[in-house]
């Protein structure tokens, strides 16, 4: 079969599918518009992930603001010394240290006071198109002096339930456990 015979019968099928889908004829106005473009599950991955790792850093950084900014409005902290409840009720829990923390860092530098909140093996299972369940280990690393070595201080266990809020990914339940 020549390329010319193959071309023919290509334009005969999707002439006969356009016919079959109802597509417009050339003088019929198009009025639909296309489908909104959709995430992949790829890309949701991602999102979530730069979420958390936004929500550690804003920790160790002692970055209220940028901390703060991973959370719903509604969110939930659930650890073992307590339950707070909304976005301002986390900030008065973290506030106090990160502000301690700032201040200890102004007198005693960056190498003397740094922490690093490190999170392994983060299972993502979606709950469905719009709402994420991160099951992960994590350690807290501390400098207890410059020149001095870094320890783990606390380690164990989290469960962050995230939803899609106006296209962005935030926090709205965490549950730590050690």
């Amino acid at each position: 079969m020549g390329i010319r015979h193959v071309k023919t019968i290509a334009m005969m099928a999707a002439a006969v599918l356009l016919g079959a889908c109802g597509a417009p004829s050339s003088t019929e106005a198009v009025t639909t518009a296309p489908p909104a473009r959709t995430s992949t599950v790829a890309e949701d991955r991602m999102a979530i992930e730069e979420t958390l790792r936004r929500y550690v850093r804003g920790l160790d950084d002692a970055d209220l603001e940028g901390y703060l900014a991973t959370l719903t409005d509604d969110a939930r902290f659930v650890a073992e010394e307590g339950s707070y409840e909304g976005k301002e009720a986390i900030r008065r829990y973290v506030e106090p240290v990160m502000k301690s923390r700032a201040e200890r860092r102004a007198r005693e530098g960056v190498a003397a006071t740094a922490t690093h909140h490190v999170v392994t093996n983060q299972a993502i299972e979606f709950l469905d198109a719009d709402n994420a369940v991160v099951r992960a280990y994590w350690m807290y690393v501390v400098a207890h002096g410059a020149g001095k070595p870094m320890t783990v201080d606390l380690m164990g266990s989290s469960e962050d339930y995230l939803t899609r809020r106006d296209g962005r990914w935030l926090i709205r339940e965490r549950r730590v456990a050690p």
